[in-house]
């Protein structure tokens, strides 16, 4: 007989992880970062002008809306097709870099770089734990020691997302599923815990009325229902009520006119500057 394979992993009411959005000052670094340096590609339907400039990560994206940078507390995961083209570019836009808080490093088949204002993203190859070969596998945050796991039990109870203990690199963590090889991961780190942010994540999600009477009941929401999304920040211990994380989430329903809005994703090529 042939052995069964390992069953596909569960995915519970958060269905699609769509966007991280960062505020920056400015769109032409923005651009030299994220559309040269990392090869993605500017939306060119939505948000064109100059106040706010979307960029398509294969089903997915970064949102930069200009205004000041505030930090992000962990780092986000861009799987790419091909690390070493990135790492070239970022190398050359580097020069153009040279006066803000741009780096980058290799870590053995992984590339650790930093936005020009601090923003860390780790790119990697495709690879079991995220399979299409361009997109955002994740968001690891970092939360203060002793918090990870009712961090979890908030996810599973109150978000009804299969949550997974599983340390980083030594540190305690979980791993909240928020779609198809899509995770937030809650690491804690010894100066963990929650920042003053204007970031935000935004997933899509099933039970969309339940789940917002539920965080509504705890507390948690801070822009209410438009019959489309909400947003909460808090995130608290199911049993105590006490506040372990907090960051903003934007809530879509599946009627949200942008769910599975196709985007754009050209094939990145090497530029020229003559």
């Amino acid at each position: 007989m042939r052995p069964r394979a390992a069953p596909a992993p569960e995915t519970g009411a958060l269905l699609h992880f769509e966007h991280v959005n960062l505020r920056v000052p400015d769109h032409r670094t923005a651009t030299l970062f994220f559309v040269e340096g990392l090869g993605l590609t500017r939306d060119p339907y939505r948000m064109v002008g100059v106040r706010n400039m979307w960029v398509n990560v294969g089903t997915q994206q970064f949102h930069l809306p200009i205004g000041e940078p505030t930090p992000l507390p962990g780092e986000v995961g861009l799987v790419v097709p091909d690390v070493d083209w990135i790492e070239r570019q970022l190398d050359r836009v580097g020069r153009e870099l040279k006066d803000t808080a741009f780096e980058t490093a290799r870590e053995g088949a992984e590339i650790l770089t930093t936005t020009p204002w601090g923003h860390r993203i780790r790119v990697v190859a495709a690879g079991p734990e995220a399979r299409f070969p361009l997109g955002l596998a994740y968001v690891e945050f970092w939360a203060a020691p002793g918090t990870s796991e009712g961090i979890g039990a908030f996810y599973r109870q109150c978000l009804q997302c299969p949550v997974e203990s599983r340390p980083i690199a030594g540190d305690p963590a979980v791993w909240v599923t928020v779609g198809p090889r899509q995770t937030f991961r809650f690491r804690e780190r010894p100066a963990g815990g929650p920042v003053a942010s204007t970031n935000h994540v935004a997933v899509y999600l099933t039970r969309y009325r339940a789940i917002y009477a539920e965080l509504e009941r705890r507390g948690c929401v801070m822009e209410p229902d438009t019959d489309e999304q909400f947003r909460f920040a808090r995130i608290t211990d199911p049993r105590t009520g006490a506040e372990l994380f907090r960051f903003e989430h934007e809530m879509r329903s599946l009627h949200h006119p942008d769910f599975l809005r196709p985007l754009v994703n050209r094939t990145p090529v090497p530029y020229r500057v003559d």
